[in-house]
């Protein structure tokens, strides 16, 4: 079984120019914000450099909500 992970994605451009960034937690919830093609320059800047998105590890600290569930 694959290992859940907390990751970020970055999907496009698609068609219309736009891009979709996903946000996921491991436990599978997720949103997903769009950037219109007018504001994408630091999306691609990101893109560029994590072509396969971003896992980022559950690291608990004074500052971290805490966890619901």
């Amino acid at each position: 079984m694959t290992e859940q992970r907390n990751r970020i994605m970055i999907f496009g451009p698609k068609s219309d120019g736009t891009y979709v960034i996903e946000f996921r937690t491991a436990a599978g919830e997720s949103l997903a914000i769009s950037i219109p093609r007018t504001e994408v320059a630091v999306i691609r800047h990101f893109q560029e450099r994590m072509p396969y998105g971003l896992y980022v590890p559950d690291v608990l600290n004074e500052r971290a909500p805490p966890k619901r569930g």
